[in-house]
């Protein structure tokens, strides 16, 4: 009987020695940490791997990842024009591999998330109460560089490194946003009334100065022809000059000639029926002409234009 008792007793010491020694191994994920407090104060900090501890002694007291965390949050603010806005901002942020970061991150700061969105809500707010909608428009990676900055500094010191932050959007009421796409389809229009005022412009300048290039070419060809002319009209005087006329009764007879050229072309066409003809055509001033001074003349002025 007492053999029985004590062979019990032996399977009950080893059983807990046996449980005791299951107690103590630890293995640690990847990426994971555990902190083990002694006696509930902070003893060590245990990385992934297998490790022993000291049962009942020894606990874990927190479990902390070191993988990177994402926070998303949603900020209601308006702008510097007092435009009601909504502002999607995403943070990734992680506990800092160093054993004094984490036991800031368990033991200094009980629930980061809340207070990073403490941060994050007076920020944003701050930043676009000085920005215009546009201006927010054109800004967001400027906010979200500034937001990066003060949240490192107000985290940091628990331990967490903020790996980004990213301003996502600005996003306005929808009657807000209808108004500005009327205000955007209006500035487009009157951009494109512009262009066309502007093209309108451009071709009436042209068009006048073609007009103008025209007329100026068109009176350089007419005072080329009386250049022309003029120059026929010399070497006509020349001419007559040469066959013992002086300067005046050259120019009188070339006077009478022409006149007797234009009626001789009215005389051959099919419309004229009476040549109403002038005196002083004749070779004396002033008096009548007679149907023999006509003939002369006509045949005179062949001879002189050598037909």
């Amino acid at each position: 009987m007492f053999a029985i008792a004590g062979f019990t007793f032996v399977l009950i010491i080893l059983g807990i020695l046996a449980v005791l020694l299951l107690m103590s191994v630890l293995v640690v994920p990847q990426s994971d940490v555990y902190v083990i407090e002694k006696l509930g104060k902070y003893h060590r900090t245990l990385f992934s791997g297998l490790h022993f501890r000291l049962p009942v002694v020894e606990r874990v007291a927190y479990k902390q990842t070191l993988r990177i965390k994402e926070l998303d949050l949603m900020v209601a603010t308006k702008t510097k024009d007092n435009v009601f806005v909504q502002v999607p901002v995403n943070v990734q942020y992680f506990v800092n591999e160093n054993e004094q970061d984490i036991r800031n991150s368990v033991y200094r700061l009980s629930n980061p998330e809340n207070q990073m969105r403490s941060y994050i809500q007076q920020n944003i707010v701050g930043s676009l109460s000085k920005l215009d909608l546009d201006e927010a428009y054109g800004s967001l990676h400027q906010v979200g560089l500034a937001l990066q900055g003060e949240l490192t500094e107000k985290i940091g010191e628990y331990g967490y490194v903020i790996k980004d932050t990213n301003v996502i959007d600005v996003e306005p009421a929808p009657e807000v946003k209808d108004a500005m796409n009327q205000v955007n389809t209006s500035e487009r229009k009157r951009q494109a009334q512009i262009l066309t005022a502007e093209g309108n412009k451009a071709a009436a300048i042209l068009e006048a100065e073609a007009e103008r290039d025209a007329r100026r070419l068109r009176g350089e060809g007419i005072a080329q022809e009386g250049d022309e002319i003029a120059k026929g009209m010399k070497e006509r005087i020349d001419k007559l000059k040469d066959a013992g006329l002086t300067a005046d009764a050259a120019v009188e007879w070339l006077k009478f000639n022409d006149g007797i050229a234009v009626y001789t072309a009215l005389a051959s066409s099919n419309n004229a029926k009476v040549i109403m003809m002038d005196n002083n055509l004749g070779p004396n001033s002033g008096q009548p002409m007679t149907s023999e001074d006509i003939t002369r003349s006509i045949i005179r002025a062949d001879e002189v234009q050598g037909r």
